[in-house]
Formats: C-alpha cells, sequence, structure tokens
C-alpha cells in the first residue's frame, strides 16, 4: 500500500502557464488521496531541493524534456506528457486523462497490494 502522495513536479521549457495549470488540475478531489503536483517555474530553473523532493519530473513539452536534469536522485523519475503548447480545454482535457491513467494505475496496485495482504 502506498505511504503517501506521489509527488510530481512539472515542469514547461518557458514560463508560459501550463505547468501551473497542470498544478491546479492535480489539485482537484479526484486526485488528493493519491498524488500532490507542483509546478516548476521552468524546466531550466529546476533545482536539487526539487528533485529531492519529487517522485516524478514530468516535462509537458519537447523541449522541456530535452532539458530535463540529467543528475537527478534515483527515487525521481523522468515522464514525457506531449501536452498542448497553449492553455486551454485541449490542454486541461489532456491533463486530466494523464492524472487519472496514472492514479488508476495506482489505485490498481493497491488493491493488488490489499488482496496479498489479505
Amino acid at each position: 500500500m502506498f505511504k503517501r502522495r506521489a509527488r510530481l513536479l512539472v515542469a514547461a521549457e518557458r514560463a508560459d502557464g501550463r505547468a501551473a495549470r497542470v498544478a491546479e488540475l492535480g489539485a482537484a478531489a479526484e486526485f488528493e488521496d493519491w498524488i500532490e503536483v507542483r509546478p516548476a517555474r521552468i524546466m531550466g530553473g529546476v533545482t536539487a531541493e526539487d528533485l529531492a523532493w519529487a517522485d516524478l519530473l514530468v516535462a509537458v513539452d519537447a523541449a522541456a524534456a530535452r532539458a530535463m536534469p540529467a543528475e537527478r536522485p534515483a527515487t525521481c523519475r523522468p515522464k514525457y506528457w506531449t501536452l498542448p503548447g497553449e492553455t486551454g480545454a485541449a490542454l486541461d482535457l489532456q491533463t486530466l486523462e494523464a492524472l487519472r491513467c496514472m492514479v488508476g494505475g495506482m489505485r490498481m496496485l493497491a488493491r493488488a497490494d490489499a488482496e496479498d495482504d489479505a
């Protein structure tokens, strides 16, 4: 069983508001027991402290994925989500789909763990 919520640090290549919007959507009640999402201002500004906090470093565009810090703690896994370049309905829909997919996988693992413990 999961001991705490998964920590996602989200960043775009530039400060365009998409990482902040992902964090806003990640704060929805349907995710509150499973994930905690923080936006980074830009991928190039991610600090060692940020990486130590995060379980996943999520790039929201190809440029951010290329700018991911090569040196990350073993506990911080890289992820790349191909999200629209602008904020709006398409970004919201794709972000919610990605978050629901991630949380759905976590729920399945939690159920499997509970069945193994029974």
